[in-house]
């Protein structure tokens, strides 16, 4: 393990290590390589961790670099089996507290947002992927590493995470673990039929009422401060009517800004009278766009205008032209009320409700799983976490 330590600490792009051997390696059709990616170019990352069909705009070169700011080094690496790329994955690391008992000193923590990345959505893939994130933990000393893969809870991918050693995490760390996926159809007439009577009514109401849309091209700096910093006190002021929590304007301008520049994500608007009444933040993850963010300002009327179901529209519309397969509407759960909507006594039935109506497909992802590499120092770890 100490020359698999050192090995990991220095070698570049070019240079490669063998995954050991794990319970379930035999299912693999090759020992799993691993690809130091740390290094390479911010668009030969994104290619790969974000633009692949099931990429993760959390798995992108920009949203590593705004987790740097926060104290975690990026580490980014590509998986290889049978002779070909099948994995990518970025994992955050920290070192452990100094304040922390001396068995725990030195050791690190690591976690990989959304990850990993499969570049084949098989099995297969997903041991090698997990294989390879369990030896970077062992060599570069970490007391657990945390996953949270976009994978379907119950699906054949999930199944993978227990044979590999991953359990359960103590704590979720998303804010929600469901999912609307609408279908993307090739053309108008297709994608009307998936609309409900209402909500079909409602985008020609809106229309009526003279709403238009607009993307925001977030690679252009001028126009992307003004309209972040509108968007911003939209998604402010809309936090504080629903109760949800908002950031600190700086980091939530900062990952906006980040993401939208390098192209992981895009901002939408809708106006009525020439005023912008409501918007959402989109992520571009693979072929599949994910409303991240929205917002309304206070006196927006979207009830009289229906401008949001507009706004739903123009961008399923944008998004199937641009090669995008499915929209996800966001989740309809939180950490305290978790699971997808059965009935009208679940407090988000209504916005389930209103996602289904653009013919969304309910999808529950698989809670967040970690991995203790030394078993007693992760019980250790668990512990002082409890004791803090």
């Amino acid at each position: 393990m100490v020359e698999r330590t050192a090995l990991l600490g220095r070698y570049t792009a070019e240079k490669r290590l063998s995954a050991p051997t794990s319970p379930t390696a035999r299912n693999v059709s090759a020992e799993p390589t691993i690809i130091d990616a740390t290094d390479w170019a911010p668009s030969a990352w994104d290619e790969l961790a974000v633009r692949s069909p099931i990429g993760e705009a959390f798995q992108s070169h920009a949203w590593g670099e705004l987790k740097r700011g926060l104290g975690w080094r990026p580490l980014r690496y590509v998986v290889e089996a049978g002779g070909r790329r099948v994995a990518a994955f970025y994992v955050q690391e920290r070192p452990l507290s100094r304040r922390l008992p001396g068995p725990l000193r030195g050791l690190k923590i690591h976690y990989a947002p959304r990850g990993p990345v499969l570049l084949e959505a098989t099995p297969q893939a997903a041991q090698a992927a997990l294989q390879a994130l369990r030896t970077i933990a062992q060599a570069r000393r970490a007391v657990t590493l945390t996953v949270d893969p976009s994978w379907e809870e119950g699906g054949s991918l999930a199944g993978t995470l227990g044979p590999e050693g991953f359990r359960v995490a103590r704590r979720e760390i998303q804010v929600s673990r469901t999912a609307m996926v609408i279908p993307l159809q090739p053309t108008d007439e297709a994608q009307h039929a998936l609309l409900g009577d209402s909500t079909a009514r409602n985008i020609n109401k809106a229309r009526r009422a003279g709403v238009t849309t607009e993307r925001v091209d977030l690679t252009d700096g001028d126009t992307r401060e003004e309209a972040l910093a509108e968007f911003f006190e939209m998604h402010a002021a809309t936090g504080r009517r629903e109760d949800f929590l908002v950031r600190d304007r700086a980091y939530e301008l900062e990952q906006w800004r980040l993401l939208g520049g390098s192209g992981v994500a895009s901002l939408w608007f809708a106006s009525v009278a020439g005023r912008r009444r409501n918007g959402v933040l989109l992520l571009h993850c693979g072929r599949i766009l994910v409303s991240y963010a929205a917002g309304a300002p206070d006196d927006a009327d979207l009830h009289g205008t229906r401008a949001n179901h507009l706004l739903q529209w123009e961008i399923m519309r944008w998004a199937a032209g641009s090669g995008f397969t499915g929209y996800d509407l966001g989740g309809v759960d939180t950490q305290s009320i978790v699971g997808l909507p059965h009935d009208e006594t679940h407090p988000l039935w209504n916005l389930y409700q209103f996602k289904r109506s653009f013919g969304a497909r309910p999808v529950l992802r698989v809670r967040a799983h970690e991995f203790a590499p030394r078993a007693t120092l992760g019980a250790a770890w668990r512990l002082a976490r409890r004791l803090r």
